[in-house]
Order: C-alpha cells, then sequence, then structure tokens
C-alpha cells in the first residue's frame, strides 16, 4: 500500500525513478520500444529529442496518466502500474508536472491559479499560511508583483513562471519539464533555463527536463540521453556527447 508517509520516507534513497525495458504502442506503432533509464536524488536529466518521437509519453507514463505496455517504472521504489487511484494521487503531490502550455486557468488570477493545488489535494492550511505559500512561490520564480493580475496580462515567458510557481508551491521532491523553452523567445529560454538550475540548487528536487533545445539542455543538465526511434541511442553529459567518436550523435550538436 502506497501511503504518504513511505512515499516521504524514500528521500534518503539515491534513485527517485527506475524505468527498465519500457514499451509503448499507439494503434500498432510502438512509441517507446525498450527505455530503461534512472534519476538520482538532486540530479536534472534532459532528455532530448525531435518533437513527437515520445518524449511526453514517457513523462507522462511516470505520474500514471498513460499505462505502458509492459517494463517496469518505479517512482520512490514503488510500481506504478501496480498504484491504485488514491496512491497516485498521492504520487502525485510530490511529482510536480510542468505543462508544456503551462495550463493556467484563465478565469483566475495568478494568486487563484496558485490556491487551486492546494485546495485540489485538500491540503488545508489557514489563509494566512496559504498566502505565504503563494508570495514563497511567487518570490522563487521573481514574479511577486504579478499575484492580481490575469493570465491574459502575462507575457509567454511570465506564464511559463507562473506554471513553475503553482507546481514548486506543493514542494515536489520530483519535477518533470514538458518542452520548457518552447515558444519562447532566446533570451526568455535561456531565462527559463537558468529558472530550471535555481530551483535545483535551492529546493535540491530530481528532474527530467524534456526538450529539443540545445541551449536549455546545456544548461540544465546533470546527464543527458538521447531519444530516437524509441529507444535511448545515447547517453552522458553535454560536453560528452558534443565530443562523442559516434557521428550520429555529433551530428546532433550542429547548428544550422
Amino acid at each position: 500500500m502506497i501511503t504518504e508517509n513511505n512515499i516521504l520516507n524514500h528521500s534518503d534513497q539515491n534513485s527517485v525513478i527506475e524505468i527498465k525495458h519500457l514499451k509503448k504502442t499507439f494503434n500498432g506503432n510502438t512509441v517507446l520500444k525498450d527505455i530503461s533509464m534512472n534519476v538520482r536524488k538532486s540530479e536534472n536529466v534532459v532528455i532530448l529529442g525531435k518533437s513527437g518521437i515520445g518524449k511526453s509519453v514517457l513523462i507522462k507514463c511516470i505520474v500514471g496518466l498513460i499505462q505502458p505496455d509492459s517494463g517496469s517504472l518505479k517512482v520512490f521504489d514503488r510500481e506504478v502500474s501496480d498504484m491504485n487511484s488514491n496512491e497516485l494521487n498521492i504520487l502525485r503531490t510530490k511529482v510536480g508536472f510542468i505543462f508544456q502550455g503551462n495550463a493556467l486557468y484563465d478565469s483566475m488570477t495568478v494568486r487563484e491559479n496558485l490556491e487551486f493545488p492546494l485546495r485540489r489535494n485538500k491540503i488545508l492550511r489557514d489563509s494566512h499560511e496559504i498566502e505565504s505559500l503563494i508570495v514563497e512561490a511567487l518570490e522563487n520564480v521573481k514574479l511577486l508583483d504579478a499575484i492580481d493580475k490575469m493570465p491574459s496580462e502575462l507575457s509567454g515567458g511570465m506564464k511559463k513562471r507562473i506554471g513553475v510557481a503553482r507546481t514548486l508551491i506543493l514542494k515536489p521532491e520530483i519535477i518533470l519539464y514538458d518542452e520548457p523553452t518552447t515558444g519562447l523567445d532566446p533570451l526568455t529560454s535561456r531565462e527559463i533555463s537558468n529558472l530550471i538550475l535555481e530551483i535545483q540548487t535551492k529546493s535540491k528536487a530530481s528532474s527530467i527536463v524534456i526538450s529539443h533545445d540545445l541551449n536549455c539542455a546545456k544548461i540544465t543538465s546533470n546527464r543527458m540521453l538521447i531519444l530516437h526511434s524509441g529507444v535511448f541511442k545515447a547517453k552522458g553529459t553535454f560536453d560528452e556527447l558534443m565530443n562523442s567518436e559516434d557521428e550520429w550523435v555529433r551530428s546532433y550538436f550542429k547548428t544550422e
């Protein structure tokens, strides 16, 4: 049985995510063929690859939004496919998912958007504590002055930061970033990448960053994996992969 206590008590273990021989097929099309990886405590792992090759499918499997066909996927040493709905809900309070499209509620202010996960997960606190958590989350992303604005009043980069703040408010031990710099200009992309690094340093959370942005990968990664044709074709640090003896791997790092 998965309980909040035994999820929290796993925090002294080295690997927080362990995946072995994961496979997922949609309508006869095998998206993930044989995926094995792990994420250690307090490290950022970047999964690099072109759009539409299964990167987002993988992280949705991690939080139980998609059920894999076979293989093992453990988070905090627990098999995700064996969890019931209550156990998955407990898990999701410890695993923050930052969606590519930010997923802010247009009809809510920034303050109300940040209150929502606290109320949805029935984390009951008095109004003073709720306000304190909101202020802390917004200060972490340097947007406290946007607390009473509507999403329509925010730039793309600001919306991305608010999405990060809403995830941080639950103080997750793992953060999954789905294409965090997509659609942003180069300067804002760098700011978001640096923010991911700051969050790692401050919160000690483990992260998977799904991206096809080489600059984001260089800034944020401790380790990298390149996903191609449903398998990881290469693994290593940014510098190791960029200087690989494998011509295909090196070509991946060439810019136009």
